[in-house]
């Protein structure tokens, strides 16, 4: 991720030699630096037969279709983040998100490569709430569950949590 890290976050010095894909060591204090996977939240949104998609805004991976979400804060669970991510990028509230699966994933920003681990919710609405795009979110969009483009979708773990959806939807339950 980050073999552009040279100075010790401890010491200041430029130090830093890597021991593992997660891990460096300065040499200077021989301080040990861990970079960990961070955590990430998305909701597959669904009314009917139809899945909400959110359009990208921004980098990375700009006017791609994603699901709306985030990264987890500090002292925040992920459900209290994904319900902040929903409110702050759709207006949606009041809604009650069911864990469905997690998949690794690699979110490139400004040159570096960020792995993260993102925690896939599903919500199921009664009817289509009036929402607005905000935040990170450009545009939504309203698909059927089955003719989501996945080739259009800004990352692997979002095709694979769709993909896991798509084959798991009838047996879940709200209850």
């Amino acid at each position: 991720m980050t073999r552009s890290i040279r100075f010790c976050p401890h010491c200041g010095e430029p130090s830093l030699q890597p021991v593992s894909d997660k891990s460096w060591r300065c040499a200077s204090c021989e301080f040990l630096w861990y970079q960990n996977t961070a955590a990430a939240v998305a909701a597959i949104i669904v009314q009917a037969d139809d899945v909400l998609l959110a359009v990208r805004a921004g980098a990375p991976q700009a006017g791609k279709l994603d699901l709306p979400g985030g990264f987890v804060d500090n002292d925040e669970s992920a459900e209290q983040s994904l319900l902040r991510e929903l409110d702050e990028e759709l207006g949606l509230r009041g809604v009650e998100p069911h864990y469905l699966c997690s998949f690794p994933n690699t979110y490139p920003y400004a040159g570096i490569d960020y792995k993260t681990l993102d925690l896939i919710y599903w919500i199921e609405l009664p009817r289509r709430p009036h929402l607005r795009a905000a935040d990170d979110v450009a545009a939504v969009r309203w698909l059927p569950v089955d003719a989501v483009p996945l080739e259009e979708v800004a990352f692997d773990s979002v095709r694979r949590a769709l993909g896991y959806f798509r084959a798991h939807r009838k047996g879940l339950r709200t209850a």
